[in-house]
This record gives C-alpha cells, structure tokens and sequence, in this order.
C-alpha cells in the first residue's frame, strides 16, 4: 500500500473481521481512520485503539450506512473530526442464509438495503469531497457469490452484484475527476 500519510478513510462496517483489518492496514499505511459500526462499539473502539497506538487518529462513528440521514450525519463527523474522506470503504454487509423459498420478502429488502443501498448512499454523500480535491479511492466489496451464486441465497448473491454495477457505473464517470472505483470480492 501506498503513503497514506495525511489521507482520512473511512470504513464501514470497521468494527470486526475484514473491516477492522482494512482499518487497521490503511492505519499502517499512514491514514487516519473512521471506524463505522451500527452495533458493535466496543468493538470499533478496540480496533480504534489498535489504530492510535499506530501513531494515527481514529473516531469510531455509530451510523445505519443503509439510512441516508445517519449517512450524511457519519460524514459531517469524520469531516468535523478527522477531516474529508479520501478513502472510502464499503465494507458493511449482512448475510441471512436461506434457500430461495424461504426467504421473506422483508429479509430480501433488509439484505439489497444494507448491503447495495448503503454503497450508494455513503459514496453520494463522500464523492463531492472527493472531487473537489480532484482525488479519491473508492473499494466496495462484493464477494464470489455475485458470480456463483453461493451458498447464502439469491438476496445476497443479488446485492453483491450490484455493487459490480455500481462499481462500474461510477468508476467511468469519477476517473476523470481523479476518483478511482473498485470492487473485491470476498467469500
């Protein structure tokens, strides 16, 4: 990874597991961190931690990234706190696994919400920033299953797709901005 030094990012979903190591590198890297979760705040303050004993600054932000009003109120705070986001990270997802027959109509809307909505709002909300400076990165991650399908269930196959769609729509539009836009896959 790159010198980060003086770059802020903020991942969502931070608190734990692949969020909380993408935190924790971008640290290591010399940025400085917003942690989002929506439950978990002793686990993002621990991963904050990890991230000041690195020698960074880091605020952990409670915000449901799949509601516009919480989304623009986490931004305001990183800007207030840490300053702009230059790097954003899409990390917050949920999983309920089913077989296509069971899942409810309410789980569907839940998973496409939290896990495809949410990569729309917080990128709408940070790219103004981002294009006034005339850079940023944006990393969405989508998994294997927007693929294959996967063992979780068509709601989250559907949602991780999605973002592949996103990811493409936006990265064509903000690169002549000096915005890139890419998707990972994780399991």
């Amino acid at each position: 990874m790159k010198d980060l030094t003086n770059r802020v990012a903020l991942v969502t979903g931070g608190s734990r597991g692949i969020g909380a190591a993408i935190a924790i590198a971008l640290a290591k890297a010399g940025a400085d961190v917003s942690v989002n979760y929506r439950e978990r705040a002793a686990a993002a303050n621990a991963v904050c931690g990890e991230i000041t004993a690195i020698g960074r600054k880091a605020i952990g932000i409670r915000a449901d990234v799949s509601v516009a009003a919480d989304v623009r109120r986490m931004v305001a705070e990183v800007e207030a706190h840490l300053g702009g986001v230059d790097i954003l990270v899409n990390n917050a997802a949920i999983a309920h696994p089913r077989k296509l027959e069971e899942i409810t109509e309410a789980e569907w809307g839940e998973v496409l919400t939290v896990n495809l909505k949410s990569v729309f709002l917080v990128t709408q909300v940070v790219v103004g920033g981002m294009r006034q400076k005339k850079w940023g990165r944006i990393i969405n991650l989508s998994s294997v299953a927007a693929q294959t399908g996967g063992a979780v269930g068509a709601h989250y196959a559907a949602s991780k797709a999605g973002i592949i769609g996103l990811r493409h729509s936006c990265a064509s539009s903000l690169i002549r901005d000096g915005i890139t836009v890419n998707a990972i896959a994780r399991l």
